[in-house]
């Protein structure tokens, strides 16, 4: 893509995510004009007030017709993506939407139906971690040889299970957090998954009135044969001292192995006047400081994985900058192993992946 003027871009949710992409988009010199949008008025016009955007609303076709934006970022909820992700499809905008693309395939279709090639992205950030693009790159370049099996487990607390879980009943450990890993996968190993065999148990959601179980454990096969194990968890304490996701991944080759940890040990503080963490809205006295899974802010610059690939998207669009940020179609697959993990451990039985 050759270097364009300024764009338009509206962001679409004043949320936790929302106001990150909202505030490094302000800071973009690529962005000419700033809207924000958001179901809840107040929310919308505090944002905007925040980083001095031009235009806020609660109505989200009113500011998509808008002559100035082109381009939109979707992020609101789990199970709130297609109505406003449709509506900046319509109005010829350019997408980034938050992942899972949706949490049907019947709502994943509708989208990729009204999408052109191109115009609308999945935001699986996991990509834009530098380990896990260091990681690629030597996959890519055959260091591994092909990949016969291995792992990847992605844990979280249930406190953020709780929140998920309040703000998108249907969204389960495999649906929210585990898509992240599904997605990786695909990206190291573009063989398509065939078939999921998967078993959950849960006792302290269920007991709380939640449809999700507390733990996931699924054994993917695809079609080259590699066999991958993935589990996931909304279920370690509350007072776990990770902001975010824990993570690992462990890959074998025909020619070598690859191990990836991200259980972020390695930059602890104890404090007795209390850390947040913004995402629950929670105080810990020990945290293991860099494990927000959306990255942080430090000196008014944001590090992390959102903010790398926020701005590859927006200097993609304005400068012809590469980006690996998934396409729906791909986003699309990784939903599809999802359903499938949630649909075998509901039968209790394999379910083949079309």
């Amino acid at each position: 893509m050759e270097r364009s003027a300024p764009v338009g871009l509206a962001v679409v949710g004043a949320g936790k995510i929302g106001r990150h992409r909202a505030r490094l988009a302000a800071q973009h010199a690529g962005v000419g004009f700033l809207a924000v949008v958001d179901v809840d008025p107040a929310a919308a016009r505090r944002l905007a007030e925040e980083i001095r955007a031009d235009h806020w609303s609660a109505d989200v076709h009113q500011t998509l017709s808008l002559p100035d934006i082109r381009v939109a970022i979707v992020s609101t909820p789990e199970g709130r993506h297609v109505e406003p992700v449709l509506a900046a499809l319509s109005a010829g905008c350019v997408t980034l939407v938050e992942k899972p693309l949706a949490l049907t395939l019947e709502d994943a279709d509708r989208l990729l139906q009204a999408a052109d090639d191109g115009q609308l992205r999945v935001a699986y950030s996991m990509r834009y971690a530098q380990r896990y693009a260091v990681a690629k790159e030597q996959l890519s370049a055959g260091r591994v040889g092909q990949i016969v099996g291995g792992l990847a487990r992605t844990y979280d607390t249930i406190a953020v299970g709780r929140a998920i879980l309040d703000r998108s009943p249907s969204a389960t450990p495999a649906a929210d957090i585990l898509t992240y890993l599904i997605d990786v996968l695909g990206w190291y190993h573009p063989a398509p998954p065939v078939e999921v065999v998967a078993r959950g148990h849960g006792k302290i959601l269920r007991s709380e009135g939640y449809a999700a179980d507390d733990a996931t454990f699924a054994l993917v096969t695809y079609e080259d044969g590699a066999v991958v194990s993935f589990g996931t968890s909304y279920s370690l304490p509350a007072g776990y001292p990770i902001a975010g996701l824990a993570t690992r991944i462990e890959l074998i080759g025909t020619d070598g192995a690859l191990f990836i940890t991200e259980d972020h040990g390695d930059q602890v503080l104890y404090t007795e006047h209390g850390y947040s963490n913004d995402y629950v809205d929670q105080r810990l006295n020990l945290a293991y400081l860099g494990s927000r899974t959306s990255g942080e802010w430090a000196g008014g610059t944001m590090f992390g994985r959102v903010a790398d690939e926020t701005r590859a998207w927006l200097d993609h669009l304005t400068a012809g900058g590469p980006c690996h940020i998934p396409t729906a179609a791909e986003a699309r697959r990784t939903l599809a192993v999802t359903l499938a993990i949630d649909e075998s451990v509901r039968i209790g039985a394999p379910v083949p992946i079309a």
